[in-house]
């Protein structure tokens, strides 16, 4: 029995494996031609419809930038699905021959099957040989009548290489004619320059240029004028130019610019416009359109205006006022002392390039502070006014680095307050208008002055003499305020006045002034007192006589104490109310409360409601009374007190007298009106309010007129004083009358006897 034995494995022919090489070099090349070809088709459409997109509208640089990533997205979509994706995919035998068996039918799977069985990956040993052996004879047989190129379809490939073709002849054809427009077009789409293409009008906007990327930068609330400039010399100079903006709110508006002006070729360069922009609050952008020229991307920046947020004064005062250096904020008008070296301490809200100040005053001048004299951090400056003599108005105008000057300068008020004379509240104290030769003329109240007094002097003049002066000694230092009382008194002996003559006395003082050399201090003068020089018998007749209207006063004070107290007398309460009241004949001076009333005695209620009203008028009437009292007795004891400090001043008075003006009668007089009618006034308070109380009022109204008779006994002894005084003062005068009496014959003696001696020596 014979074997036949397989010495090798069946493989596909040479022709087999040279058409499939073929095969997959036509399939890359036409993948690279059809995806080359839509490629560069795409990039000529892209480069038409970006072209026409930028001339048309000349879109901003953001709109051109997303336009270019666009363009090559797609392009790198192209690149990657019909490049990358399938020239680069592995192509395998049992791929070609599915190809070729679909596109030829000769085949028969003989192809297929021949590749499949030859791959060494199928076990063979199941097959028969000689079958595998004819299949692989067929498929080399029949791969050798196929046209490969009849595998493809020409249309999509021919159809992009077309495309590009005719795009990328266009574009070079356009390149050609318009290298400038290519050129442009390269600038603003591929380099996103804001270069402009050119238009018929060639239009500008002043301010807005590349060196401030195209923004103006304004003061919050200002306003702006934007200035639109059409080229004379270009092709077209419109007749109109129109604003269209968009602020930070979204809002967008549009409004016609005004034409400045009607320019003339040849004389102008340009035709100008301008639109202003009022108010601005937030940012605003806008373009700027006339004829076929658009300037787009304009932008108007908002910024805070420069202004000073804290401005403080430092000041140095003039020597002569002793006063330390010191700081003040700046709170409206500022008043400075005249001479004062004033420097202005400011700080601004933002970082300044300079300040100019404006100084009005008699005569204005200008100062500006440049940058370089501006603080570390170029927020805050200085500027020193020195000597200020005059009222002055500084006005700051700031600059900041944003490019911004204050529409409003900073205004600061610098009110010049003059060294003033000292003031002088003065007044002779214990001194009428006649003095005796011998008197002491002493003065109260007081000296005051700002910066403190140099010295102060008494000036006299009396008829037949010369005007002099007397110093009054200063405590040590130089004091803002000199009181008087106890320290300053002239002696009016050493001046050496006789009875008849009259004396002008006044003071005077002068400050610590002087800011040059040439200054003389300010001096300051009180009025001037004329008084009478008489005799010491003379001034004491004066001051009895005054003594006498004072107790005559003090008398009428009596009686009208007295008739308060009989007012409260007349006052009816609580079951009195029931007794009717007797009518008296004379009701003395003034009107009663009853008269006010009506004539006619109403009964029963309206009687006790009418004698309630009487008593209410009549304690009101009482508390009048008594206040006015307290007054006059109050004034009738400064009097006494007077009297007895001139006859102190005048050197006329004598310990007795002393006693009984001050401890007789001053003094009592000054506890009644301090302590006795005010503890009155207190009763009558409690006795209006208790009108209506049956057991309260008639107790209040007691204890009223026991304090009104307490009063009038004590007034009744000072009164008793007062009349002892003045006989006093009557034996004092029937003692000096004596006395002078006494003085004059003793005269006329000595006169006799010298005429005797005379006449004896005579007779020898």
């Amino acid at each position: 029995m014979a074997t036949t034995t397989i010495e090798t494995e069946p493989r596909l022919a040479p022709s087999v494996r040279s058409a499939f090489d073929s095969l997959r070099a036509r399939i890359r090349c036409y993948v690279w031609f059809e995806g080359s070809g839509m490629a560069l088709a795409w990039l000529g459409l892209a480069f038409w419809v970006s072209l026409g997109v930028d001339w048309l509208f000349e879109p901003p640089v953001a709109m051109r930038a997303v336009m270019l990533a666009a363009a090559a997205l797609v392009l790198l979509g192209i690149a990657v699905r019909l490049i990358g994706r399938r020239a680069f995919v592995p192509l395998t035998d049992s791929n070609m021959a599915t190809v070729l068996e679909r596109r030829f039918s000769q085949f028969d799977d003989s192809l297929l099957t021949a590749v499949v069985l030859t791959d060494g990956r199928h076990d063979l040993s199941r097959l028969n040989p000689e079958m595998l052996a004819r299949t692989c004879r067929e498929a080399e047989e029949r791969i050798g009548g196929v046209r490969l190129r009849e595998v493809f379809n020409p249309v999509p490939r021919n159809r992009s290489l077309a495309a590009a073709a005719v795009l990328a002849a266009s574009v070079v054809a356009f390149g050609f004619r318009a290298p400038e427009a290519m050129g442009v077009w390269a600038a603003r789409c591929l380099g996103l320059s804001q270069e402009l293409w050119p238009r018929k009008t060639r239009l500008t906007v002043e301010g807005f240029n590349e060196e401030n990327n195209y923004t103006r930068k304004v003061a919050r609330g200002a306003d702006l004028e934007v200035i639109a400039r059409a080229d004379l010399s270009a092709e077209l100079v419109p007749r109109t130019a129109e604003v269209r903006y968009r602020n930070e709110g979204g809002s967008r508006g549009r409004a016609t610019m005004d034409r400045l002006g009607e320019a003339e070729l040849g004389k102008d360069e340009f035709q100008r416009y301008s639109y202003t922009f009022q108010g601005i609050l937030t940012s605003v952008d806008f373009d700027v359109k006339g004829g076929d020229c658009t300037v787009r991307d304009l932008r108007i920046q908002v910024v805070e205006s420069p202004t000073v947020t804290e401005m403080r004064l430092h000041l140095k005062l003039p020597e002569y006022t002793g006063r330390p250096e010191r700081e003040l904020p700046v709170t409206g008008v500022m008043q400075i002392p005249e001479g004062t070296d004033v420097t202005v301490l400011a700080r601004a809200n933002k970082e300044l390039t300079g300040v100019k100040v404006d100084v009005e005053s008699s005569s204005r001048w200008q100062n500006v502070i440049e940058a370089d004299q501006l603080a570390e951090d170029r927020m805050g400056f200085e500027l020193l006014v020195p000597s200020l003599r005059e009222d002055a108005v500084l006005s700051f105008t700031l600059s900041d680095t944003d490019g911004i000057t204050a529409a409003e300068p900073v205004r600061l008020s610098l009110v010049v307050v003059p060294d003033e004379p000292p003031q002088m509240e003065v007044r002779l104290s214990g001194i009428d208008k006649a003095i005796t030769p011998f008197a002491r003329l002493p003065l109260a109240g007081r000296i005051t002055d700002d910066y403190g007094l140099s010295r102060a002097w008494f000036e006299h003049a009396a008829e037949g003499q010369e005007p002099g002066t007397t110093p009054i000694d200063l405590p040590w230092g130089s004091p803002t305020e000199l009181p008087l009382k106890d320290l300053a008194a002239l002696e009016v002996e050493p001046l050496g006045l006789e009875p008849g003559q009259k004396l002008f006395v006044g003071v005077k003082a002068a400050d610590r002034y002087q800011l040059d050399e040439e200054d003389e201090p300010h001096v300051g003068a009180s009025e001037r007192w004329l008084l009478d020089v008489v005799t010491p018998d003379q001034l004491r007749a004066m001051l009895e006589a005054r003594e006498l209207v004072l107790r005559q006063r003090f008398e009428r004070i009596i009686q009208e104490v007295t008739e308060t107290r009989d007012l409260l007398a007349r006052i009816k309460l609580g079951e009195e109310l029931d007794t009717p009241e007797e009518k008296e004949e004379d009701p003395g001076e003034g009107a009663e409360p009853e008269d006010e009333l009506g004539a006619e005695a109403p009964e029963g209620d309206n009687a006790r409601s009418r004698e309630l009203t009487l008593s209410n008028l009549r304690v009101q009437r009482a508390v009048t009374n008594t206040r006015k009292s307290t007054h006059e007795t109050l004034s009738v004891a400064e009097s006494f007190d007077d009297i007895r400090l001139q006859l102190i001043n005048n050197r006329i008075d004598t310990e007795e007298l002393n006693r009984r003006l001050s401890e007789g009668i001053a003094d009592p007089l000054r506890r009644i009106a301090g302590e006795m009618f005010p503890e009155l006034e207190r009763r009558l308070e409690r006795l209006e309010a208790a009108l209506e109380d049956a057991q309260l009022g008639p107790k209040a109204r007691d204890e009223a007129r026991r304090q009104a008779d307490e009063i009038l006994i004590e007034m009744q002894k000072v009164l008793d004083r007062m009349l002892e005084l003045e006989d006093f003062n009557e034996a004092l005068e029937l003692l000096r009358a004596i006395i002078k009496l006494q003085e004059e014959l003793e005269g006329q003696t000595r006169e006799r006897q010298k005429q005797k001696i005379r006449e004896l020596l005579e007779e020898d």
